[in-house]
């Protein structure tokens, strides 16, 4: 969720004993961080993650259950991992539609070096779908879009790419023993994952997506603010040659329930006005870390209630769990967040990034029971990112999990038909 430390007072009212008469009252000074809340990332499953295998013992833990297998065995997620340009062994998840063994394109390709004729004509009309590469959130991990999102779209013939950010239990701080990361190291990280993508260049990843391959950038809560500052750092004044959109071949970009470029300051506040409730079990949740023992808080928070609402068992819930538990090694330095929020940089009257007309197209995706982003959230991220107004889908949260993945898919797929 949103990644800069508010201080704040929470008032809680008690009523001790059924005696309306006897009030106790407190003021608690809580830092409510309603942004990454602590990086947290899963647990290697038989589908998703690979085995990870790590000198240290923290990241030695027993794998929870392997979620349902996917009906399409051609499609399924690969995880590995790799060693990114900026020095960090990165958790990898890719999941690239096979390659046809015939095709029309290679009879011809055949036939114009038996016969010396000029195909070029054909090659243009190649199937050249975009790459799709997702960034997750706090309290996830490239895992939660390998369930759902990655076979679906590489079915469509969609190459899907995600990667952890540094502090899960997959991809491990570079720092050895630290407990904070700076948000400059999660871009640091994502521009070298976007840079590697491409066959062509020096620290290439090999993931066998071509030269230039197209780029679609899909971040989700947290991811969404990272993805901020990267498009910042690429696109803005200040960019330089390392970090230049002349590197990557962006054909889109896409923030769903994303952390606002203000973060939580002022959403902080309208929580609490709101319901004192809501605030206390996102400030528990999170700061607390009950959305990893409190089967009820984690539902709240990321799924939409109960079962029957979204298509989450008990039994999900405990496995999601197991993942926030692994994955909460390392967390985002917040203090450090709050002074390089994305809106500091923000146009005063319109709230619109100063690099808005050099993006390529742009979607923001909000849901109309995201129990962590706000709407008035998800509204200043459509004016940051030079948008009239964001796209609301029927979803809780985590809209790539549970019953209603496929809304905030068919927005994905809609906006990517387009380009």
């Amino acid at each position: 969720f949103a990644h800069n430390v508010h201080q704040s007072y929470l008032l809680i009212i008690m009523m001790i004993g059924g005696a309306p008469s006897f009030l106790l009252l407190f003021m608690l000074p809580i830092t409510v961080v309603l942004s990454a809340f602590e990086v947290p990332y899963p647990q290697t499953s038989a589908q998703i993650r690979s085995s990870i295998v790590a000198s240290d013992a923290s990241f030695a833990t027993p794998p929870p259950p392997p979620p349902p297998q996917n009906k399409n065995d051609e499609n399924q997620p690969i995880t590995r991992q790799i060693l990114l340009g900026s020095g960090t062994m990165a958790e990898v998840i890719t999941c690239i539609p096979p390659k046809k063994t015939t095709s029309p394109d290679m009879l011809e390709n055949i036939f114009s070096s038996l016969f010396g004729t000029d195909n070029t004509s054909s090659s243009s009309s190649k199937n050249n779908k975009p790459t799709l590469a997702f960034l997750h959130g706090s309290f996830h991990a490239s895992w939660c879009w390998a369930e759902k999102y990655m076979p679906y779209f590489a079915s469509l013939g969609y190459p899907c790419v995600a990667f952890s950010l540094q502090g899960t239990g997959g991809t491990p701080v570079m720092e050895a023993g630290a407990k904070k990361v700076k948000i400059a190291s999660h871009v640091a990280d994502l521009n070298a994952f976007l840079k590697g993508l491409s066959d062509d260049d020096a620290a290439s990843l090999g993931l066998g997506l071509g030269d230039d391959p197209k780029i679609v950038l899909i971040g989700h809560s947290f991811g969404g603010l990272t993805i901020m500052k990267w498009l910042e750092q690429t696109y803005g004044d200040n960019s330089d040659d390392n970090n230049s959109p002349k590197d990557i071949n962006l054909a889109g970009v896409g923030l769903m329930c994303s952390v606002p470029p203000s973060g939580n300051g002022a959403m902080t506040m309208r929580f609490i006005r709101r319901s004192l409730v809501d605030a206390w079990k996102i400030t528990a949740g999170f700061v607390m870390k009950k959305a990893i023992t409190d089967k009820a808080i984690c539902r709240d928070l990321f799924f939409g209630g109960t079962e029957d609402n979204n298509g989450i068992s008990d039994e999900d819930v405990e496995r999601y769990q197991s993942y926030f538990q692994r994955d909460t090694v390392a967390t985002i330095d917040l203090g450090d967040l709050a002074k390089k929020l994305p809106s500091a940089l923000a146009d005063v009257e319109t709230g619109r990034a100063q690099f808005v007309d050099r993006l390529p197209p742009v979607f923001v995706v909000g849901a109309t029971e995201d129990f962590i982003v706000d709407r008035e959230g998800v509204d200043e991220t459509a004016r940051y990112m030079g948008l009239e107004e964001p796209l609301i889908v029927d979803s809780p949260h985590d809209v790539m999990l549970g019953r209603r993945w496929n809304n905030g898919a068919d927005a994905i797929l809609e906006f990517i038909g387009a380009l």
